[in-house]
């Protein structure tokens, strides 16, 4: 029994150890406004908090395709002359403002979210859940990781040739 209370006594001080904190986690923050604004900001076609926050030279993923910052904004703006009645619903978004570790200093928004719309041409509705993730440095965003199913823009783009 002294050896089970040893052990499990070393076990808490290593976790503890070990545990360290490497940021603070926001979702009521002017990033994470910002994050959900971008939403709002494309699915009602405006794009004006895009051209104003994502820096042209920003390094994009969608997927597994790497796009600068002015690509990315032209390809969701786009998106309007491909679908109708887009909206997006669901969304939850929350900042990392990391303080230690590899990404010391580093500042991140993950945003959850899903994207419905209409295809122009099919008239088939979709909806699609996402996760978008931006690195934020000076209050723009320099980097931006998007993850999607993109069966629903490939089979409207498809249908519009």
């Amino acid at each position: 029994m002294k050896k089970l209370f040893i052990l499990s006594l070393l076990s808490v001080a290593l976790t503890n150890l070990y545990a360290q904190q490497t940021g603070t986690i926001k979702d009521n923050d002017k990033l994470t406004k910002i994050a959900l604004d971008f939403h709002e900001d494309y699915a009602t076609n405006k794009h004006g908090l895009w051209d104003e926050m994502l820096n042209d030279d920003a390094e994009v993923h969608v997927n597994n395709s790497k796009m600068t910052g002015k690509e990315v904004k032209e390809a969701f703006k786009s998106h309007h002359m491909i679908f109708n009645n887009i909206e997006i619903i669901d969304a939850y978004a929350h900042t990392n403002y990391f303080s230690g570790g590899e990404n010391k200093g580093d500042t991140w928004t993950n945003s959850w979210f899903t994207w419905t719309g209409t295809g122009n041409v099919t008239g088939i509705g979709y909806s699609n859940k996402a996760h978008f993730d931006f690195q934020w440095e000076k209050g723009k965003v320099i980097k931006m990781l998007c993850f999607f199913d993109s069966t629903a823009l490939n089979m409207e783009i498809a249908a519009n040739k």
